[in-house]
């Protein structure tokens, strides 16, 4: 039997009644990694029963795990920002299984965003691909989630290492500073501004 972590229904805790399902499994992905990547269908339960008995938490029983099987995608890559993602072994993540497979073992923050940035491009240009892609770069808060989830760091580290990136000019963000800010690769950068002055 699956015992829930105190480390993570503290931090839930902090969310109070605004803790959303995907917020919450985000949690549970980061902290709960005895078993390698994503999360147990009996993980899921012991969470489920945990946060319903939680009077500080806005989760009712069986709420959980009924959203998380409603939002199931078996999809290899990308399906959309609202879906669950089986990647073998009976686990579920908020990542498609291609994520982790390609970037399980990487710390090169590069490396994420054209995964990344490939993936949910696809989605976004293919005519038959699912709804739900997210166009050109990659949004800021999608980028830290992923580095935190499959690569097990804090997101204050994440963020340090993304404007290390930015810094030494290997990556670029909008200029603005919407929080969805997207993420480039640098080299994608220049090929798109030499699109425009051809255009």
């Amino acid at each position: 039997m699956t015992d829930p972590n105190a480390h993570v229904l503290e931090e839930a805790r902090q969310y109070g009644e605004t803790l959303s399902d995907r917020e919450l499994i985000r949690i549970v992905e980061r902290y709960h990694r005895p078993e390698g990547p994503g999360i147990s269908h009996e993980t899921i339960e012991a969470y489920d029963r945990a946060v319903a008995d939680d009077a500080a938490l806005p989760f009712g029983e069986g709420q959980l795990r009924s959203t998380i099987e409603e939002g199931l995608s078996t999809d290899e890559g990308w399906h959309d920002a609202e879906a669950y993602y089986e990647i073998g072994d009976g686990r579920v993540s908020l990542f498609p299984r291609r994520w982790h497979d390609r970037l399980g073992d990487s710390d090169d923050i590069r490396e994420y965003v054209a995964v990344i940035g490939d993936d949910t491009a696809s989605a976004d240009t293919e005519p038959d691909a699912p709804k739900g892609g997210i166009g050109t770069g990659v949004p800021e808060p999608l980028l830290l989630d992923a580095i935190v989830v499959i690569d097990g760091v804090e997101r204050g580290d994440a963020k340090e290492r993304l404007e290390r990136r930015r810094r030494d000019g290997e990556l670029v963000q909008d200029a603005d500073q919407h929080p969805d800010a997207r993420i480039y690769l640098s080299e994608d950068v220049a090929g798109m501004r030499d699109d425009w002055l051809d255009y």
